[in-house]
């Protein structure tokens, strides 16, 4: 991953927060932590609890993260700015005590909180008022900026490979496996909504969701003869201003569009859901619309697709 474009997500959210008037950070869902500080942590087939996984402080300008040892960490970050994992709430708390510029905070911002967190901000920093910062997180995430969007077409050209080794698997093969397989020699190990293959008459239905240096990437269809049969209508209508009616239009079979980037993003837009929500340039989007499924940028001159096939 840019060095460059760890920086400039860095600066996003420290001018986010000097706006809102957030003095510290606390960051707990590992899309929003991994955007701050860039940090690639392990996968695990499961949920996390709530943790202080990362810490941005603006009287410093400095991005902190929970981890005991320098894996994965991008510059400008060093080993001096991590601080050590532990169940123990009081060790956590210490350690958090320890970073410079927490504990005169008067606002922290959290995008999760627990009763356990409120409890022990009052120990380490027991002038701030504690604010929700999801809200901050969102914003700052739904406009993508151009690294991320080569970013996130890396992740679909790596999608592309799991489908055509699916494709080119025989037929008394697996070819789920053989995706997997393909994208695990490129490196991409890490599944969003992972590999799903269905076999529909003389076509075979596949979705492939991957993520790749923390961006999420995918492309989904079914395929007769090694060629993805319908038409993007869906895709072709995500235009800056688009509103749900538009899409709902647009759409041909089941549909949803949701927000892609660092996982599921804003806006969703599907059947009962998003009413509100327009299109803006700079988005990037899932778009499912029966079995297909397009990775789609917002832009000023219409909607670019970014999971076309390499």
């Amino acid at each position: 991953m840019s060095g460059d474009l760890v920086l400039a997500r860095r600066d996003r959210v420290l001018d986010a927060m000097a706006s809102a008037g957030i003095d510290v950070l606390v960051l707990g869902r590992q899309d929003n932590a991994g955007y701050a500080c860039g940090m690639r942590r392990l996968w695990t087939a499961g949920t996390r609890p709530f943790g202080a996984g990362c810490i941005v402080v603006v009287s410093t300008q400095r991005v902190h993260a929970l981890s005991s040892w320098e894996a994965g960490i991008e510059s400008p970050m060093t080993f001096d700015d991590l601080y050590p994992l532990t169940w123990n709430p009081r060790i956590m708390a210490a350690s958090m005590a320890g970073v410079d510029g927490l504990a005169g905070a008067g606002r922290i911002g959290v995008d999760e909180l627990t009763p356990s967190f409120r409890r022990a901000a009052a120990g380490f920093a027991p002038e701030a008022e504690i604010v929700a910062a999801d809200d901050l997180m969102v914003e700052v995430r739904v406009h993508k900026m151009p690294g991320e969007v080569e970013a996130i077409s890396r992740a679909c050209a790596a999608a592309w490979a799991g489908v055509d080794a699916a494709l080119a698997a025989p037929t008394s093969a697996d070819p789920a496996g053989a995706a997997i397989k393909a994208m695990a020699a490129l490196g991409v190990t890490v599944p969003s909504s992972g590999v799903k293959v269905e076999r529909r008459g003389q076509e075979l239905c596949i979705d492939v969701g991957v993520i790749c240096d923390l961006y999420e990437g995918g492309v989904g269809g079914c395929f007769a003869d090694d060629r993805r049969v319908g038409t993007p209508a869906l895709a072709e209508a995500c235009v800056v201003g688009a509103s749900h009616a538009d899409l709902a239009t647009a759409a041909t079979g089941d549909w949803l569009v949701r927000g892609l980037g660092m996982g599921f993003e804003r806006p969703v837009i599907g059947p009962g859901v998003g009413t509100g929500e327009r299109l803006e340039a700079g988005m990037v989007l899932s778009v499912t619309d029966g079995h297909r499924r397009d990775v789609v940028h917002v832009t000023a001159d219409g909607p670019a697709v970014l999971s076309q096939r390499p």
